[in-house]
């Protein structure tokens, strides 16, 4: 039999802490596409099946006409809050949009991570891990990178050996606005250093030259990644004048490098999105670029936003669901532990609606195009804890 029509359950009985039922269940790294309910004991996923009995559940949530996927995974956001500018606290976010892990891209650097773990990873009620950037101060100052020493391949090495229940990889943004006018591609070249060293992937962000994208994106290896992939902005978008795929990013996807989205207020362009979708390049990873700038209406980065961008591009829901929770998961090596419902993982659960009428989306610039579908988070649930979504959700720690 299928995993589709078999429960992923080994023992369908037995009380249940939290029990979703009645849901549609979207969990590709099963194969699994269809109704279940999901029960969930002592933080992790107890059983799938068609039915499970609420008599005794603790608690049950009403999945009716919902989808029920494992929880959202966000490489790309800023989260180092009240520390790094722009960053924004991830408990309220992580509550209002089923995002159950939150991987801060570059906020903290060497010489800040011990305050990131302590005032935001041990703090967040979701999940929050790291790219840690090359620059030993991170994003608390800019230009990071624009001074020799806070440019640092064995320090990052050394925190991010030292961290690595939060460090999953090395983040440099490849921009004058990291580097300074008198810089050129060194910078990525000491962030791949620290990466491989690690054992880490390197994400690259795309920004204003110096250096250009064809400096930058050769240095990446299979598993690396090249994130802001959709920005418009003529010198440093991924298609020619004539909107075909650059050389450069065919000969990175057939490396192996990853596309990922981090979409941001400046880092998402409806033509260049729909110009490389339809030559093939669907993002590996959706992700949001999530800050202050961002998460305001009308652009409105949080994950069931951006997600609802690329159905209305044509991706197929199956492909959505895989894009934000099983690929980030075995991206940065934790496919073991979250991205999937299969019974024995941690329960991290999204509860979202797909809603069917005319919806407005728009890009990092405000265009605006019309939409038929869109997702929106009804439920989070971060290891087997059901978030409050409302106006006063704070942070709680993470068991």
């Amino acid at each position: 039999m299928t995993a589709a029509s078999t429960p992923s359950a080994p023992s369908e009985s037995g009380r249940f802490d939290l029990l979703i039922r009645g849901g549609t269940v979207v969990d590709p790294a099963q194969g699994l596409s269809g109704r279940r309910d999901v029960g969930i004991r002592a933080g992790r996923i107890a059983a799938v099946a068609e039915s499970l009995a609420a008599a005794g559940a603790e608690r049950v949530v009403d999945a009716s006409g919902l989808l029920v996927t494992p929880g959202l995974i966000d490489l790309h956001a800023h989260v180092f809050f009240r520390v790094a500018p722009s960053s924004v606290d991830p408990s309220p976010l992580a509550a209002q949009s089923g995002t159950t892990t939150m991987v801060d891209c570059g906020s903290g650097g060497a010489a800040t991570f011990e305050a990131f773990r302590h005032y935001v990873a041990a703090t967040a009620a979701c999940r929050v891990l790291a790219f840690l950037n090359i620059s030993v101060v991170g994003t608390i100052a800019t230009p990071e990178c624009g001074y020799g020493r806070f440019v640092d391949a064995n320090r990052a090495f050394e925190t991010a050996a030292a961290n690595r229940d939060l460090v999953v990889g090395i983040k440099v943004r490849g921009s004058r606005l990291a580097f300074d006018e008198d810089n050129t591609v060194q910078p990525v070249h000491t962030a791949k250093a620290a990466a491989r060293a690690a054992g880490l992937p390197l994400m690259l962000h795309l920004g204003d030259p110096p250096p250009t994208v064809e400096q930058s994106i050769p240095l990446l290896d299979r598993g690396d990644f090249v994130t802001h992939s959709y920005k418009g902005q003529p010198v440093t978008r991924l298609v020619d004048h004539a909107m075909r795929a650059k050389p450069i990013l065919r000969e990175a996807r057939e490396r192996g490098v990853l596309i990922d989205v981090g979409h941001g207020s400046g880092s998402f362009s409806w033509p260049v999105a729909r110009a490389l979708t339809e030559q093939g390049y669907w993002p590996d990873t959706i992700s949001t670029d999530a800050h202050r700038n961002s998460l305001p209406p009308p652009i409105g980065a949080d994950m069931p936003n951006v997600m609802s961008k690329f159905l209305h591009l044509g991706m197929p829901l199956a492909d959505v669901v895989r894009a934000s929770t099983l690929r980030p998961a075995q991206a940065i090596g934790w496919e073991d532990r979250i991205g999937s419902l299969a019974v024995g993982r941690t329960a991290d659960v999204a509860v979202l609606a797909l809603e069917e009428g005319e919806f407005t989306l728009a890009d990092s610039r405000k265009n605006r195009e019309s939409a038929t579908r869109r997702l929106t988070a009804r439920h989070t649930i971060v290891g087997g804890r059901l978030l409050d979504s409302g106006p006063s959700a704070r942070a709680g720690r993470l068991g």
